[in-house]
């Protein structure tokens, strides 16, 4: 994940690209890899304001400017990336139709609604398997001990 400057400047560049080449007559589907660009770079700096309302503990005690600014600044990069979003679903509209931009949408939520569960299983396989680690750990020291103090004691008494 980039950070959010790294990430807004990707999208705004990505964003100039598509629309200078579609501007100078280049067909929407030959940048289609800006496009993925752009839309990668969103997901960026979406994912890094979800994690900037709850952050861990270490960037709370160690994030320099205020409250404001850093609102402030989610605020403007969301406003802008919401721009550049409906002008490029006008170029994508103008193109294609409405009809395609729904099914893009549609196949876009999809996308992310199986990434979400496949996130969500492997935080829960994650879960399940450091359970499993520190389940076995104490079967082992529970067998262990008892098997070592009991040794200790028939070499004490011989």
């Amino acid at each position: 994940m980039l950070d959010p400057i790294t990430a807004f400047a990707t999208a705004s560049a990505a964003f100039n690209f598509l629309k200078r080449a579609v501007e100078t007559g280049r067909e929407i589907e030959d940048v289609g890899s800006q496009l993925g660009t752009w839309f990668g770079a969103c997901a960026d700096l979406k994912q890094h304001e979800e994690e900037s309302r709850d952050p861990p503990l270490f960037k709370k005690l160690l994030h320099k400017g205020s409250v404001e600014q850093q609102a402030m600044e989610n605020l403007m990069r969301r406003k802008k990336i919401e721009q550049q979003e409906r002008e490029l679903r006008e170029l994508i509209v103008l193109r294609f139709g409405v009809d395609s931009y729904r099914e893009m949408m549609t196949e876009r939520r999809q996308i992310t609604e199986g990434r979400e569960r496949t996130a969500m299983l492997q935080r829960r396989r994650r879960a399940k398997a450091i359970q499993n680690a520190i389940a076995v750990v104490l079967i082992v020291i529970i067998f262990a001990v008892p098997v070592a103090v009991t040794m200790w004691l028939f070499e004490k008494v011989k």
